[in-house]
C-alpha cells in the first residue's frame, strides 16, 4: 500500500518563503464564505429576533466575522435602533451585536436532549 506523505516529505528541500507561502495559501483555502440569503430568511431572521427580544427568551445568534462564523448563545436584552446594534447577555458577558454581522438565529429550548 502507497502512503503518500504529501508536502512533508518536500519540506526539507523547500525555503522558509515556499513553505510561508504553501501555509498562506492552506489558510486561503480552509475560508468560509457566507452564502446569499434569500428574502424570505431574512424576514424570518427579523422575526426570530424580535420575537427574542420581545420574550427575553435564550436565542442562538451565528455571527459573520472576518472569514468564519461565530456562535453567541444568550438573551437578547435591547436592541439599539441608531446604531443598529443587539445587546445580547451571555452567561459571562454582556455583548453589542452589529446587526449587519447576524446570519442566522435559532431559539433555544429549555430543555436540551443532547444532554441525555
Amino acid at each position: 500500500m502507497l502512503r503518500d506523505r504529501g508536502n512533508k516529505k518536500w519540506s526539507a528541500m523547500m525555503l522558509s518563503e515556499h513553505m510561508e507561502m504553501l501555509r498562506n495559501l492552506d489558510k486561503e483555502q480552509m475560508k468560509e464564505y457566507p452564502l446569499e440569503r434569500a428574502e424570505w430568511e431574512l424576514e424570518h431572521l427579523q422575526q426570530t429576533v424580535q420575537y427574542a427580544l420581545q420574550t427575553k427568551a435564550i436565542i442562538c445568534l451565528i455571527l459573520w466575522r472576518g472569514s468564519s462564523f461565530h456562535e453567541v448563545i444568550g438573551v437578547i436584552t435591547a436592541h439599539q435602533q441608531e446604531m443598529q446594534e443587539l445587546v445580547v447577555t451571555t452567561s459571562t458577558q454582556t455583548k453589542r451585536i452589529a446587526i449587519s454581522s447576524l446570519y442566522s438565529a435559532q431559539l433555544m429550548d429549555e430543555y436540551d436532549d443532547s444532554l441525555q
